[in-house]
């Protein structure tokens, strides 16, 4: 009741800037459900909402900017409709094992090989990744875009 309470309260005076931190925390998923559609139509009559959240489904829904942080350093800095559009997994199979070596090129954030296959997360060069892919006779090319949980997971698992 405090959280929704507190929201109501910071929606009443009608800012032209909101700032959450993890604002469904404690909500059911009925509130959780208006919060969201309360952020969006705010955005939509031009308010800026910046929140915080470690819930990365509603982010994906509301969010139109992305900043990713781990222990206080910016990882990620992008719009979420660019993130949707470079961010690909591409997954391999080889008649022999995956040459992984020859998949480090730009853009290519992390491989995972296991015996014949390969699965390539990739930012950029999806192209080139797949051309390189079909150059080295592989059996199967899967390419698929990636939400923003796989994105997010990839990159904190970088560092």
């Amino acid at each position: 009741m405090r959280t929704k309470l507190a929201l109501l309260l910071a929606f009443a005076r009608r800012p032209e800037l909101l700032i959450l931190d993890e604002p469904s925390e404690g909500l059911d998923p009925v509130g959780i459900e208006y919060l969201l559609k309360v952020l969006v139509a705010r955005s939509a009559e031009g308010v800026s909402v910046f929140f915080s959240s470690h819930q990365i489904a509603e982010v994906e829904r509301i969010a139109d900017h992305v900043c990713i942080l781990e222990k206080g350093r910016l990882l990620m800095d992008a719009s979420l409709d660019q993130l949707r559009q470079s961010y690909r997994r591409i997954d391999l199979v080889f008649h022999t094992p995956a040459p992984e070596c020859e998949f480090r090129i730009s853009g290519v954030q992390r491989i995972q090989t296991s015996g014949r296959q390969m699965s390539v997360f990739a930012s950029e060069n999806i192209d080139a990744v797949i051309e390189r892919a079909f150059d080295l006779n592989a059996v199967s090319v899967e390419v698929a875009p990636l939400g923003l949980r796989d994105i997010f997971l990839e990159t904190v698992k970088e560092n």
